[in-house]
């Protein structure tokens, strides 16, 4: 295996279109160097560690611009994340373990494209995009085409994440993470799922609802069909009831040794019915009617 470590996205764009898919990138490496040593390994190691510009959090108006190389931990200690951006920092606390933290970056965990990816439902509801590299160009994406199903990205082999930007919810948003696992945070997620709700000026209907569901599809997915059913209506106890079916079946779940496709489901259905609950009563101060 042949190791580099390029100091400029362009020095990395030239090894992967000279190796392909061949080569393999890393940034933390806490999912690179599980596969190396239980699966296979790559012809061609490209380390983008050493890259400047990509590695800050920083404010842009409305946005807030993440570099790939920011850890789990950086966002999870971030101040402006917390206060602005509190599903993604929910999902950033329910990340493994501190010492995984402390390594993984949001970059590897957005471009393994793992169903359960902790970080990809909440960006996903978040409208977040991704600035894109390719040696021909450069090319911003939204997150709900970016994923192309497990292990596959817009990125192809030729690509490399440079940012990522999520706009800040509109004044007045809640959201919340929910994760279901046997082991809580140490454990990847069986189902994950992130609500984000705005009400109207009245607090009396919802103005916007995202939902964002994770390891419950080939790739994460909103519940386009579930927000639409709730824009423009107060949720009442019989909408939230039929919403958290609507997003169990807008799901296509598999059954593996960690769960069954039913059981996911139902963890669906209850995790989406908890976190409207949960988000309705912190944007308006009222309980479900």
């Amino acid at each position: 295996m042949e190791y580099f470590a390029p100091k400029s996205v362009s020095e990395a764009l030239s090894l992967l279109a000279r190796y392909g898919e061949h080569a393999k990138v890393i940034a933390g490496g806490t999912d690179v160097m599980v596969d190396i040593k239980y699966k296979e390994e790559p012809g061609c190691l490209v380390n983008i560690k050493r890259i400047p510009g990509i590695a800050g959090i920083r404010e842009n108006g409305g946005s807030l611009l993440i570099g790939p190389l920011v850890t789990i931990r950086d966002i999870e200690t971030s101040k402006v994340v917390r206060e602005r951006l509190s599903l993604l920092w929910e999902s950033c606390h329910q990340f493994a373990s501190l010492q995984i933290r402390n390594t993984a970056t949001i970059g590897g965990n957005i471009c393994r494209a793992s169903p359960s990816g902790e970080t990809l439902a909440p960006l996903l509801a978040l409208d977040a995009k991704a600035r894109l590299a390719f040696s021909d160009g450069e090319k911003t994406e939204a997150f709900s085409s970016f994923f192309h199903g497990p292990g596959k990205t817009s990125l192809g082999s030729k690509g490399i994440l440079t940012e990522i930007e999520v706009p800040y919810p509109a004044n007045g948003s809640r959201g919340v993470y929910l994760k279901h696992a046997v082991r809580g945070a140490m454990d990847i997620a069986m189902v994950g799922v992130a609500v984000l709700v705005t009400p109207d000026a009245t607090k009396n209907n919802i103005q916007d609802a995202r939902i964002g569901l994770g390891a419950v599809a080939p790739t994460p997915i909103r519940a386009a069909k579930t927000e639409a059913l709730l824009r423009g209506k107060p949720l009442t106890a019989a909408l939230l009831k039929e919403a958290a079916a609507l997003a169990a079946s807008e799901s296509s779940p598999i059954s593996d040794q960690r769960s069954s496709a039913e059981y996911r489901r139902w963890i669906v259905e209850a995790l989406v019915r908890r976190g409207l609950e949960q988000c309705w009563k912190a944007a308006t101060g009222k309980e479900v009617s």
